[in-house]
């Protein structure tokens, strides 16, 4: 697979992606082509089903996990050469700096009905996540961590934290950092069509 071709060129200017009121979030349509889309997928249904030390079930999707088991101290496992094309694509475009390549890559199934609740990546990832989208589209929703939510019931409008809501639509890249990283829960929505891949990309340092 070739690197992604929205980055594989130069470095994109990521301010001018930036979505919606939340600090930290970042939305790029079309960072891969409808082929890279393709090959993706062909890459991660090239593991059959019933291998589960791959598939891992969960209630409402399943997923595939590679870099190594994310606990302290982190002992990273070689990423599959497409991945790790994924990984310097991002690199490549200022995205993420050389010494924070993404060594880790969640890489989520979604079939129609599936969906993910509201919750957060906590500090093994943080400061800035990456989810390449492909297959099906799905809604994504920032809002406040409760803790948050509930101090806005003393707060005037102004003060008051926002939410957002929008389209993750196929072959798109999806970032998020800062406030949206620390400040907020994402969730995913049911996928109402078709079956979704989404390609969660980071960086883990923990020892």
């Amino acid at each position: 697979m070739e690197s992604a071709d929205a980055a594989s060129e130069s470095e994109i200017d990521i301010e001018q992606f930036r979505k919606g009121p939340i600090p930290g979030v970042y939305y790029v349509p079309h960072w891969i082509s409808e082929d890279e889309e393709a090959a993706v997928l062909e890459r991660v249904y090239s593991i059959p089903d019933d291998n589960d030390k791959v598939w891992v079930k969960l209630k409402l999707r399943r997923l595939q996990m590679w870099g190594g088991e994310v606990k302290a101290p982190f002992n990273p496992q070689p990423l599959p050469q497409w991945l790790t094309q994924i990984s310097q694509a991002l690199v490549d475009a200022g995205i993420f700096q050389k010494d924070k390549t993404p060594n880790h890559a969640l890489i989520n199934e979604y079939g129609v009905g599936d969906g993910i609740l509201p919750h957060e990546d906590g500090p093994s990832y943080f400061p800035l996540v990456a989810i390449v989208s492909a297959g099906a589209e799905c809604r994504i929703t920032y809002e406040p961590h409760r803790a948050l939510v509930a101090s806005d019931s003393q707060a005037t409008t102004s003060e008051i934290l926002p939410r957002l809501s929008f389209q993750l639509e196929r072959r798109s890249l999806l970032l998020f950092t800062g406030e949206a990283y620390t400040r907020y829960l994402h969730s995913i929505d049911n996928v109402e069509a078709g079956r979704r891949i989404s390609l969660t990309v980071r960086h883990v340092e923990l020892r």
